[in-house]
C-alpha cells in the first residue's frame, strides 16, 4: 500500500466509525423514549462506545501521519464532502453518503458477530 492509500483508509475509517458512534447514539435515544419490554440502551451505548473509541484511535493515527480534517459534512442527501490538509496539501475526498451508510451496517454487523463469538467462549 502506498503512503497515499493508507492515509486515504485511515481517513476512510475514522469517518466510517464517526458516523457509526454518532448514529448508534442518535438511536440509542430514540428507542429510549419508545416503549419496549426490555431495555436495548446500555447494548447501543456500548456499541457507540467502542466505535467512538476505533474512531478517535484513527483520528489520532492520521494526525500522527500529518493529516487534519479541516471540514467535514454532507453536501446534499448523495455525497460527503471531506477536506483535509495532509502534510501541508489540501485534499477534497468525496464519498457516496448511501456507501458510507452501508460500510457503517458493516461494521455494526461486526460488532455484534464480535459479541456473539464473546459470549460463546465465555460460555465454553
Amino acid at each position: 500500500m502506498t503512503h497515499t492509500e493508507e492515509w486515504r483508509e485511515i481517513l476512510h475509517e475514522l469517518i466510517i466509525y464517526g458516523m457509526l458512534f454518532k448514529a448508534v447514539s442518535i438511536d440509542a435515544k430514540a428507542i429510549n423514549h419508545s416503549e419496549l419490554k426490555l431495555s436495548y440502551v446500555p447494548i447501543l451505548e456500548s456499541v457507540s462506545a467502542a466505535a467512538e473509541r476505533k474512531h478517535h484511535q484513527y483520528r489520532q493515527q492520521f494526525g500522527r501521519m500529518g493529516g487534519k480534517i479541516r471540514s467535514q459534512g454532507s453536501t446534499d442527501s448523495f455525497l460527503y464532502e471531506v477536506l483535509v490538509t495532509f502534510r501541508g496539501l489540501q485534499h477534497e475526498v468525496i464519498y457516496n453518503v448511501e456507501v458510507l451508510k452501508a460500510e457503517c451496517q458493516v461494521r455494526l454487523n461486526n460488532f455484534q458477530q464480535a459479541f456473539i463469538d464473546e459470549q460463546r467462549n465465555g460460555r465454553a
